[in-house]
This record gives C-alpha cells, sequence and structure tokens, in this order.
C-alpha cells in the first residue's frame, strides 16, 4: 500500500470522531464555607442544620460561631473530619441527610434569632 502522507476524509472523520468531546456537563465547583461567609448558601446549610436539630436559630445567612460550632458538631455526627468548615464532603453528607429547604425555613422559622452568630 502508498502511503502519500495525506489524510483522506474518512480518516479525518475518524480522527475528529475520536478526539472530539461529545458531550461536555460543566462541572459545578461549591467553594468551601467558613466563619466569615455570608449568602444563600449560607442559609441553606443553617436550614439543613436546623431540620437535624443541630442549628437553633432563624438562618441568617452569616457563618458564625453557631453555625461553626454546628457544622462540627455535624461532622462528628457524620463521621468526618471535624474541622467547621463546610466542604465537599460535608455537603454531601448533609445534603443526603436532609431535603432542600422549603422558603419558610430559609427565611423565617419563628425561633429567636440569635444574634451571637454574625
Amino acid at each position: 500500500m502508498w502511503w502519500s502522507g495525506r489524510a483522506g476524509t474518512v480518516a479525518l472523520t475518524a480522527l475528529v470522531a475520536l478526539t472530539s468531546v461529545t458531550a461536555c456537563h460543566p462541572v459545578r465547583i461549591t467553594p468551601a464555607l467558613r466563619p466569615g461567609a455570608h449568602g444563600p448558601a449560607v442559609r441553606d446549610l443553617q436550614a439543613r442544620l436546623a431540620q437535624l436539630a443541630l442549628f437553633p436559630h432563624d438562618p441568617t445567612g452569616r457563618y458564625g460561631a453557631g453555625t461553626a460550632r454546628a457544622v462540627r458538631t455535624f461532622q462528628q455526627e457524620a463521621g468526618l473530619s471535624v474541622t467547621g468548615t463546610y466542604a465537599s464532603a460535608d455537603r454531601s453528607a448533609l445534603t443526603s441527610r436532609t431535603r432542600r429547604p422549603t422558603h419558610t425555613e430559609l427565611h423565617h422559622t419563628g425561633k429567636i434569632r440569635d444574634r451571637s452568630d454574625n
């Protein structure tokens, strides 16, 4: 067989099929939450911890001492590394043990707000 060094249409099609990405699913990277963090992700964390009776306050969306304490308690009970920082392994464990918080759970539970959790 003689080889010209040029790729034919069939060869190029096969090469493209073997090297192209046919499906791309974006990977969602969620940063770890730690004291000082704030926002909807913290509010979700607090509501989920409240479902497990580990966070006895209204969700504030601020990751303070009370949230860190609840995260450490959850980590210990779940057999995770006790750091007080809410990272990927903690998120997986917590979401498997809780349900998606309702609007009421996220914004008002009727509990006394603990101002020390700022």
